[in-house]
């Protein structure tokens, strides 16, 4: 088994972290999605990453490929089977893979990709726009969904930890920390994820 992408991109590092869970096998390989080669465009149609080959078979895109582990290895499970449980883990994959990914993920083009993918210059002051205009609104969300008792959003880590950190992860990319006053159940939260064998190889 072999999954295609980049440790920076949040989606990669979301799919290594369900397998790192689920204990399965696996090997990586480098592959960027700027400039959309070939190669890429023969995994993915779309050209985008991450991309899972299991022997005859490809699997794009790092909802499906987390969904496709599941059922192939459904232990751990890293899907509730609590219908209201299952609910919240997969709004929480999605609100991590959209919204988080829109508003992180812009603060992370700007400080990692520009600077090391694309050799330009940091927009610094579009960056400072987002901490301001967008990023709390996600923390304030986050904040709201954390229990204060526990390490996970549910009873159980789920796919909706592996998103959400996976996604936290771009502030790390992009050199920033979660204000602890501010979000003190987001910060701990994410520094106990960051604790976890499998984010810290996913994170590598």
């Amino acid at each position: 088994m072999k999954l295609y992408g980049a440790s920076p991109s949040p989606f990669f590092r979301k799919a290594r972290v369900v397998l790192e869970e689920k204990g399965i096998p696996y090997e990586t390989e480098n592959l960027v999605p700027v400039p959309k080669t070939p190669e890429l465009l023969a995994l993915h149609p779309m050209g985008k990453i991450p991309v899972l080959r299991d022997g005859e078979t490809v699997v794009p895109d790092s909802s499906v490929i987390c969904a496709y582990l599941e059922k192939k290895y459904p232990l751990p499970a890293l899907y509730p089977d609590d219908p209201p449980d299952l609910a919240k883990a997969l709004f929480l994959e999605e609100y991590a893979d959209t919204r988080m990914a829109e508003t992180l993920g812009a603060i992370f083009f700007e400080r990692f990709v520009k600077i090391h993918v694309l050799r330009q210059a940091t927009d610094e002051a579009r960056v400072q726009e987002l901490l301001v205009s967008a990023v709390p609104a996600v923390l304030d969300y986050l904040e709201s969904q954390i229990p204060s008792d526990r390490d996970t959003v549910l009873p159980r880590f789920s796919i909706a930890d592996a998103a959400l950190g996976a996604h936290l992860g771009n502030l790390s990319f992009a050199g920033l920390e979660i204000d602890r006053q501010r979000w003190p159940r987001t910060a701990r939260y994410y520094q106990a994820l960051l604790a976890r064998s499998s984010f810290k190889t996913a994170m590598a």
